[in-house]
């Protein structure tokens, strides 16, 4: 998760044409996790669809800043990747869609409820912080659910903050996991897909936005040398920023493989034939590995005929896996109880 400084003066950044700025709220205060692991069966209204793990920072937003609202609130403000509300739309239709994040449970509550009630215009549930503090005092509070959501605590933190798969309790050819960083999957290659990273430039997008207000605010400023260039430089990020494809990009893909009943084989068909690499877990889990850095995750644009050759498991594997298990039952084991 990336913070700017801290800043008071405006609430929204700036908004464009397809980027669109907005702040969430959530609790100062951290608290357990909402959801418990294994999570719990399937909602209503995802019964019998296969699940996908979404990340959320530097994946669907970008986190610009944050400063206290009130005693016992935290406002955020992000900016959201351009084609969000289209792919969430589509993509919640075709899976259980699962959110985890690194952040914190107070930061991913906040999160999750501002893309279910100001992206997809939900019903909010529990992840809103006012929901939260009438629970927290016994007064009646909502019991909708939208999604599930993991945080930070919930992933094998020792790991590097590993999103081990298993943890979830859905049958493990049903999942596939997106996000941006190839950590969090070095143990299910076949299951992942790597997101190109989101990362606006913060500074030229806040001293934009101050500019500009100069500007408006006092006539006397407009042959400000500094800030014309502040300007111009703000405008050439958003524009860049406008340019990014990549939810939309994935959606081919991700109808194509929601209809599969083996997700993971599904996708061996849009690997390249290298992608056999990322077999051996000794290159997955290796930081400076060329496989982890430039294969792990990969995807091609469009779908071949013939799958890459199933999984090859190598001789040190087992012993990755087995330690990623013992961390997973110890954790589950010291962790506090979920808050549901």
């Amino acid at each position: 998760m990336a913070f700017a400084t801290l800043f008071t003066r405006t609430r929204a950044l700036f908004s464009g044409r397809k980027l669109q700025t907005l702040v969430a709220f959530g609790l100062r205060q951290e608290f357990s996790p909402l959801w418990p692991l294994p999570l719990p069966p399937q909602l209503p209204q995802d019964v019998g669809k296969p699940t996908l793990v979404l990340d959320i920072d530097e994946t669907i937003l970008h986190t610009y800043g944050m400063r206290l609202e009130t005693e016992d609130t935290v406002a955020f403000s992000l900016c959201l990747r351009p084609h969000l509300r289209e792919f969430l739309e589509e993509v919640k239709e075709l899976y259980e869609v699962v959110f985890w994040t690194a952040g914190t449970a107070s930061y991913c509550s906040a999160m999750v409820d501002a893309i279910e009630v100001q992206v997809l215009q939900l019903p909010r549930s529990l992840c809103n912080v006012d929901e939260m503090k009438r629970a927290a005092s016994k007064a009646p509070s909502t019991d909708n659910v939208n999604f599930y959501a993991l945080s930070r605590t919930q992933t094998l933190e020792e790991e590097n903050y590993m999103k081990y798969l298993p943890m979830l309790g859905r049958p493990m050819h049903r999942v596939i996991v997106l996000d941006d960083n190839v950590r969090s999957f070095p143990l299910h290659p076949r299951n992942a897909v790597k997101v190109p990273v989101f990362l606006p430039d913060d500074r030229a997008l806040m001293e934009y936005s101050q500019a500009v207000s100069l500007m408006k605010e006092d006539g006397v400023h407009r042959d400000d040398a500094s800030l014309l260039e502040a300007i111009y430089r703000g405008k050439a990020e958003v524009a860049r920023l406008e340019k990014d494809q990549a939810l939309l990009q994935l959606l081919p893909l991700l109808r194509r493989v929601a209809q599969a009943e083996d997700l993971p084989r599904e996708l061996d068909h849009w690997r390249d034939d290298e992608y056999v690499r990322c077999d051996d877990f000794r290159e997955t889990m290796n930081p400076l590995s060329v496989t982890r850095q430039r294969v792990l995750g990969s995807v091609l644009s469009s779908r071949r005929d013939t799958p890459i050759p199933p999984l090859k498991v190598h001789f040190m594997n087992q012993c990755f896996l087995e330690e990623a298990n013992t961390a997973m039952r110890s954790q589950q084991m010291r962790r506090a109880r979920s808050r549901l």
